[in-house]
């Protein structure tokens, strides 16, 4: 399994000037909402704060425990976001949905 630690690393992403690949990104993001798994580990994130919230609690640290889960996280969602976006969306990644187009960007 691949790992992407930032979007420079997607491959459909990795040639694109810094700011053209934030911008396919948050087109192709707001896309993958429209999927359950997304959700899903938009949920898994949320409870990996709140079970590390719990234990940090008992040791001493709800914040820091709350802190930790929430990184691993974001970290889950991050890699899930990204898969849901390469297998349904790639055409937006790569830029190619915007070739030939003459609707105004908003």
């Amino acid at each position: 399994m691949q790992i992407y630690w930032t979007l420079k690393s997607v491959p459909e992403l990795e040639d694109a000037p810094r700011r053209e690949r934030g911008r396919r990104w948050q087109r192709a993001y707001h896309k993958t909402l429209r999927h359950g798994v997304t959700w899903i580990s938009l949920l898994l994130c949320a409870l990996l704060g709140a079970i590390d919230a719990y234990l940090g609690q008992s040791l001493g640290s709800g914040i820091a425990g709350a802190m930790i889960g929430g990184a691993a996280g974001g970290f889950v969602f991050f890699q899930i976001t990204t898969f849901v976006a390469r297998k349904h969306h790639p055409a937006i990644l790569l830029g190619e949905d915007e070739k030939g187009s003459n609707a105004p960007r908003g």
